[in-house]
């Protein structure tokens, strides 16, 4: 099976979301309709717990745009559903501005992994940018004989039933990553979800599983601690925070899988607001402080234009849903 593949470019992302900002802005309903706003506290919705990776990155570009626009932007975990819960609560809010959702690849991958949801993510949310894209690593344990992915796939089809590798859950983007490089190479792997990316983490640094496919901002303090090695990143180029692993496609394994952040509105909300938030958050997430903030953490920004964001999730759900089709992924 080929590696299907959808390439986002960060720098011309950034570029082309401030001149869509604008011409937005221009064209959207009168500039009075979004003078003032907002007047009062946003609250931003997460569908997860507190704590991981989506909750960090709410809660970072939520502080930036409270300094921005002097009003208060307040994170508020709504978990629960796969994602649902919270992403349900934001489609059902008033359009105007003062709920927003922190939405996730699981916009994408929910629509492909269920039969029926209570919302259409497409037409039900109002894309206004995302805050980063993070690519899933090959990882292993720091003391694992694994050296590359060659030796890795050799050792799968020598080993007995094939390498164990963890991830944080049936049908996450680091699952559908994983069925996504055993149909591309052919490696016999064994799934093992966990209740979250924590957990994974936990079995991999306890030497409970073999590998696990993961983004850096669950496994970068114990990257950085000697206890876990990144193998490969499953992007397009190499990562600026890692920038000495090499990607799958510089070892022979041409995919690409990343999870992603972004912020979105309920449907009907005013295009001049939509655009307001979007500036205001390409502006933010270039900043040297916010840049470097995110770093700490594990996490690239990646701005772009809600019209980008609204291709993005499309783009998305049809390239996991072909993948979930072949390895027969449905949801728990």
């Amino acid at each position: 099976m080929r590696a299907p593949t959808t390439t986002f470019s960060a720098a011309a992302c950034t570029r082309r979301a401030a001149t869509a900002a604008l011409l937005a802005l221009a064209a959207a309903l009168p500039a009075a309709h979004a003078a003032g706003y907002p007047d009062k506290p946003v609250r931003i919705i997460v569908p997860y717990a507190p704590g991981g990776g989506a909750d960090t990155a709410a809660r970072a570009i939520g502080q930036r745009l409270t300094e921005v626009f002097g009003q208060s932007f307040i994170v508020e975990n709504k978990a629960g559903a796969s994602t649902q819960s919270g992403t349900l609560a934001v489609v059902r809010a008033a359009p105007d501005g003062y709920t927003l959702l922190l939405g996730t690849a699981n916009l994408a991958t929910n629509a492909v992994l269920f039969d029926k949801l209570p919302y259409d993510a497409q037409r039900d949310l109002a894309p206004i940018s995302l805050i980063t894209k993070a690519p899933v690593y090959v990882v292993v344990h720091a003391e694992s004989p694994l050296k590359d992915l060659k030796g890795l796939i050799a050792q799968t089809r020598s080993t007995k039933d094939g390498l164990s590798y963890g991830t944080a859950g049936n049908g996450s983007i680091p699952h559908l990553a994983g069925e996504l490089f055993r149909a591309t190479t052919g490696a016999q792997l064994l799934h093992v979800p966990y209740k979250g990316s924590s957990e994974a983490v936990a079995a991999l640094v306890g030497k409970q599983i073999d590998l696990s496919f993961d983004n850096l901002p669950p496994t970068n303090s114990m990257i950085r601690a000697g206890k876990l090695r990144p193998l490969a990143v499953a992007a397009a180029k190499r990562s600026a925070l890692l920038p000495e692993v090499p990607t799958t496609g510089e070892l022979g394994v041409p995919m690409e899988a990343s999870s992603w952040w972004g912020l979105l509105a309920p449907a009907g909300t005013p295009p001049a607001i939509v655009a307001t938030l979007n500036k205001a958050m390409v502006e933010a997430l270039a900043t040297p402080q916010m840049r470097e903030h995110l770093a700490r953490l594990g996490i690239e920004p990646e701005s772009c234009s809600p019209a980008e964001f609204t291709a993005l999730i499309k783009a998305e759900t049809e390239k996991w849903g072909r993948v979930s089709k072949s390895a027969n992924i449905k949801a728990d």
